[in-house]
C-alpha cells in the first residue's frame, strides 16, 4: 500500500529489487508517493499501480461503470507525474444469480470500460489480473481463463496485457500460462494453501512448484516480477528464486 512505500524502498535497495506495484485506493494516497520521489528516483526504481479491489468494470449499472472511467482517469493524471509504468485491475464481480444468466453481458461491460479508457492513453499499459472465487451472494470474475480469452480477442490493444498470479492460480486454477503466455506482462508470486490468499514466500515445499516457476522464468514478454508476499518472506523466498533461475 502507498503508506508503506518508504519501508519498501528500503527493501528494494536491500535486495537489488527496481520495481515496486503500489496499492491506490483514493486520489490522498499519491501523496505518499509524490513524498517520496526523489529517493524513487535516486534508487531507480519504477511503479507500477494496482487500483482498488472495489473497482467493478462490469458493473451493469451504468452510472456507476461511468465514475469508475473518470476515477480511472484522476488516477492516470496524477500518475504521470511520476511515470507510472501501468495500472493493474480485477475485473470486478456482481451478484451470482445475474452473473451467471448474463457472464457475456458482464465481460462486455468490462471490454467497453478498457476500450473507453484505452483509446484515450498510449504512454501507460493496464493489466487485468486473474482472481478467484468463492460460494457466495456476490462473484467474482476473471476467476476463469475463458474470461481473459474473450476480452482479449474483443479488446485488441497493445498496451493490454495480462497479470498472472500464482497465488490466486492456486485457488482458482485453468491454463492461464499454457493459454495466455503471450500475453502476460507482470506476475504476481505468491503461494498459499490452495484454499486462502494468504500470500506466503516460496519454499522447497509449497504448492508454486520449481517447475512453475521456471514457466514463469520462460514467460517471453513478461515485463515485471512482483514478489506479492508479506515482507518476512522475502529474503527467503528470492534466494530460492535465484537459485531456480540459476538452473
Amino acid at each position: 500500500m502507498a503508506y508503506e512505500i518508504k519501508e519498501k524502498i528500503k527493501i528494494c535497495k536491500k535486495l537489488g529489487f527496481n520495481h515496486i506495484e503500489v496499492g491506490i485506493d483514493n486520489l490522498e494516497d499519491w501523496d505518499y508517493l509524490y513524498h517520496n520521489k526523489d529517493e524513487l528516483i535516486k534508487n531507480d526504481i519504477s511503479i507500477g499501480i494496482h487500483l482498488p479491489m472495489e473497482m467493478n468494470t462490469c458493473d451493469p449499472i451504468k452510472m456507476i461503470n461511468e465514475f469508475w472511467v473518470d476515477y480511472f482517469y484522476e488516477n492516470y493524471k496524477i500518475g504521470k507525474l511520476l511515470n507510472v509504468k501501468y495500472y493493474n485491475l480485477h475485473l470486478g464481480y456482481g451478484f451470482k444469480n445475474k452473473v451467471e444468466k448474463n457472464r457475456i453481458g458482464y465481460l462486455n461491460n468490462t471490454a467497453n470500460f478498457l476500450i473507453r479508457v484505452l483509446n484515450n492513453i498510449d504512454d501507460v499499459d493496464i493489466y487485468i489480473e486473474n482472481t478467484y472465487s468463492k460460494s457466495g451472494d456476490l462473484i467474482n470474475l476473471g476467476n476463469v481463463l475463458s474470461d481473459f480469452e474473450y476480452l482479449f480477442k474483443n479488446v485488441t490493444k497493445y498496451n493490454l496485457g495480462f497479470c498472472y498470479d500464482t497465488g490466486h492460480n492456486l485457488i482458482n486454477k485453468d491454463e492461464y500460462l499454457k493459454r495466455l503466455s503471450d500475453n502476460i506482462r507482470l506476475v504476481h508470486l505468491s503461494d498459499n494453501d490452495g484454499n486462502k490468499d494468504l500470500h506466503l514466500g516460496l519454499s522447497e515445499n509449497g504448492l508454486v512448484t520449481e517447475k512453475d516457476i521456471k514457466d514463469i522464468l520462460e514467460i517471453k514478454n513478461n515485463k515485471y516480477l512482483v514478489f506479492e508476499m508479506n515482507t518476512k518472506y522475502l529474503n527467503e523466498s528470492f534466494a530460492l528464486y535465484k537459485k531456480i533461475s540459476k538452473k
